[in-house]
């Protein structure tokens, strides 16, 4: 997806391999969205603030507790990112990924991601795209961009927007030459979109973006969200398996799917990543600023702003993602040698780099 870079991949060696650590931090910049998926529990997890208006399209209505111009509360105070994108660039991650709920809704986005270049990561930011067209001068300083798509019927559906909003914003967006790669679109297979997910590759194609695949998980601590209603049903294995051997034949033609063929066997096949490596690959923090290893777990570490101590100039005496890092090493290599194993395609593609699988070194193509 982007030119080869042997420093970065170099520094990344050294930090998995020789520090034992994350080289990829995904932080949650807010807490609001202007959707509701049904298979994400993010939005759920408010804060109490003032509402920043974004968008001023009301057409679009929905029940989400934020309102259909696409406002927006509760954002993390930016003193407070910065300090989390410094820490995170001491302990020695190298790529800052803005996520959950929408950063879009951030009017501040900008800065944030201008910092964090700054300070030497790589970018990456991951939206619904329902504001990318309205935003898309601000992203000068964002490397990678994800949209999360299902397909034309199921995006209504799943995340109670429309297709062609998002797709727009797409369009908007590969056609503007503001991208500095090429924009990835993420599909996640579910009993809803099965029948659309090869003709959005073929989509992604004509655009010149990027698409990524990864199954539905079911996320145990949801427990209000009608799984059976998403996960692959009995009768469309057969389909499933179908799609799947498609989306592989066409990664072999040269289509633009980032994963590498030996992940899309594994989904095809449903066989789990086996010895996970989340631990050496993405680090997450969310709103609060509570540090989590894994989001199939998504049990807080500890908090790394109250485990930090800065002086009076700003700098870092005390790490705090350090202290929690090296408090929870107990507790996190619990999780991994007692889990049963996920389909999450960050984390089992760098697993596979990582246990060193030769084709996924050059399959893989999101970094």
């Amino acid at each position: 997806m982007s030119k080869f870079d042997p420093v970065f991949m170099a520094k990344n060696a050294w930090q998995m391999k020789v520090k034992r650590r994350p080289t990829i931090l995904s932080h949650s910049v807010n807490a609001e969205c202007n959707l509701r998926c049904v298979f994400c529990d993010e939005w759920k997890k408010k804060l109490s603030s003032d509402v920043i208006s974004l968008e001023s399209d009301s057409s679009e209505s929905n029940s989400s507790g934020v309102d259909s111009s696409g406002s927006a509360s509760s954002d993390v105070p930016l003193e407070d990112i910065f300090k989390v994108i410094d820490l995170a660039r001491d302990f020695g991650i190298l790529s800052y990924n803005a996520w959950s709920t929408e950063p879009l809704l951030r009017k501040d986005l900008p800065e944030i991601m201008k910092y964090a270049k700054s300070v030497g990561m790589k970018t990456f930011m991951i939206t619904n795209g329902t504001l990318l067209k309205k935003r898309m001068n601000d992203l000068g300083d964002v490397d990678y961009i994800s949209v999360s798509m299902d397909g034309p019927t199921a995006t209504k559906e799943i995340r109670g927007t429309n297709y062609d909003k998002i797709m727009e914003g797409i369009r908007y967006a590969a056609e503007s030459g503001q991208l500095n790669q090429p924009l990835l679109m993420n599909c996640v297979i579910s009993s809803k979109n099965l029948d659309e997910v090869v003709d959005l590759l073929h989509t992604a194609k004509e655009l010149g973006v990027k698409m990524a695949i990864e199954p539905i998980y079911l996320f145990k601590r949801m427990n209000e969200t009608c799984w059976d209603d998403l996960l692959i049903q009995e009768d469309q294995k057969e389909q499933f398996v179908d799609v799947m051997n498609q989306l592989i034949d066409l990664k072999k033609k040269g289509y633009p799917i980032i994963n590498s063929k030996t992940y899309l066997k594994m989904v095809r096949d449903q066989k789990p990543i086996s010895n996970c490596k989340v631990n050496l690959s993405i680090m997450a923090i969310d709103h609060t600023e509570n540090m989590y290893n894994c989001r199939i777990h998504n049990k807080p570490l500890g908090n790394v702003l109250s485990e930090s101590v800065f002086d009076e100039n700003g700098n870092i005496k005390v790490n705090g993602i350090t202290e929690v890092w090296n408090k929870s090493k107990s507790e996190r290599m619990d999780k991994i040698h007692n889990c049963e194993g996920c389909q999450f395609f960050g984390y089992s593609e760098l697993t596979l780099m990582n246990n060193y699988n030769i084709e996924s070194f050059y399959g893989y193509e999101w970094l």
